[in-house]
């Protein structure tokens, strides 16, 4: 699924962020939402999750088929994007930090996610070995989450999120409360990864920016 941004202005407190943005998040992707404190990004997630009212513009979710209908006839005749609006039970979100539960495996903790989404037990359990190999866990998938280091339970959360059905991924600043070391694992994890979902992280951190498939910089878009 694709997440179609146009014209969009955001306020928070009686404040505007930015004004006149306008992106395609495509599926498949990983994009990072840079700028600095207080310009946004963690309020454009919520928006994009259709959790947060837009000031003015759109946000719409759009299929393959309408999306690329879209580009087509609207580069040919300037119309307005289609599609529908965001909902939030199409996102999982990445937390900074964890929210593992501590006795439970890291498999365990992260076949929840699939099983929410009313997957078998036997899918949820492929799901999140698959999941698990992506993020370097796949030989820590029997150990217990309290044993892991802060940088594999942020890789788990990433794992969780993998392996859920959901279309979107959301991750706001996954590698703030990580060392160098540990920011540099989950920025490599970030740049293996292959996912049909639409990959959208807010973040500071350089090491993620070059590790995505594309950057949004609110900077342009802020108020002077």
């Amino acid at each position: 699924m694709h997440l179609i941004v146009d014209d969009l202005s955001l306020s928070a407190g009686g404040a505007t962020l930015f004004r006149g943005l306008s992106h395609r998040f495509a599926p498949g992707r990983v994009t990072a939402v840079v700028g600095p404190s207080g310009s946004g990004k963690s309020t454009l997630l919520a928006a994009l999750a259709g959790l947060h009212p837009v000031a003015d513009g759109r946000i719409l979710v759009a299929t393959d088929e309408l999306a690329d209908r879209d580009r087509r006839d609207g580069a040919a005749d300037g119309a307005a994007p289609v599609g529908r609006p965001p909902r939030a039970r199409d996102v999982t979100w990445v937390p900074q930090g964890s929210n593992a539960l501590p006795g439970r495996t890291a498999i365990d903790n992260v076949m929840v996610a699939p099983l929410a989404a009313g997957r078998t037990m036997e899918e949820a359990r492929q799901a999140a070995e698959r999941a698990l190999a992506q993020v370097g866990l796949g030989h820590r998938a029997g150990a217990f989450s309290r044993t892991l280091s802060g940088g594999e339970l942020q890789r788990l959360s990433l794992a969780r999120g993998l392996a859920t059905t959901r279309p979107f991924v959301f991750a706001d600043e996954p590698t703030a409360s990580l060392d160098g070391a540990n920011a540099a694992r989950v920025a490599e994890v970030l740049a293996g990864v292959t996912t049909d979902a639409t990959v959208v992280i807010a973040t500071h951190d350089d090491l993620i920016v070059r590790s995505a498939d594309a950057c949004v910089d609110l900077r342009p878009y802020l108020l002077a």
